[in-house]
């Protein structure tokens, strides 16, 4: 455009009253206002029907199976347990602390409760090559909603 062309439109925006000036300031912010909040609305919606989407998926059986890790601590494997018949043979530990031994016990006895005895047969270090915290860390980031 042209600077001539110009000089019309800008001598008509210097014409402009405080009052009208006002009002094309507040007509400005109010359709700001209304577009974010819009915008948030549907942002809202579109979330709750994922969500929506999400939950009846996993409740019509397409759970992911979650592997419970405690942070901090080697992860462990139990290989069997049963109930015991008479008294407990010595277990085979690789090294593990016993400690860590009664640990596992209890978690095994509180899974199948206070009434069977159970005997835990062997404990073994997994053999994962990333560390407690690093496992803790992509199970809880890709973990769904």
């Amino acid at each position: 455009m042209q600077l001539s062309a110009l000089l019309p439109m800008l001598n008509a925006v210097g014409e402009l009253t405080m009052a009208e000036k006002g009002i094309s300031s507040a007509k400005v912010i109010l359709t700001g206002f209304v577009v974010v909040f819009a915008v948030l609305l549907l942002l809202i919606i579109i979330i709750k029907i994922y969500s929506a989407i999400v939950n009846k998926a996993q409740s019509a059986g397409f759970k992911v199976k979650k592997k419970v890790e405690t942070p901090g601590k080697p992860e462990k494997t139990v290989t069997k347990a049963e109930p015991v018949k008479e008294q407990p043979a010595q277990t085979q530990t690789d090294g593990i602390p016993d400690e860590v031994i009664a640990v596992i016990s209890a978690a095994v006895a509180t899974m199948y409760g206070g009434k069977d005895k159970v005997r835990i047969k062997s404990v073994k270090k997994s053999g994962s090559k990333r560390s407690a915290w690093a496992n803790a860390g992509v199970i809880e980031n890709t973990r769904p909603f």
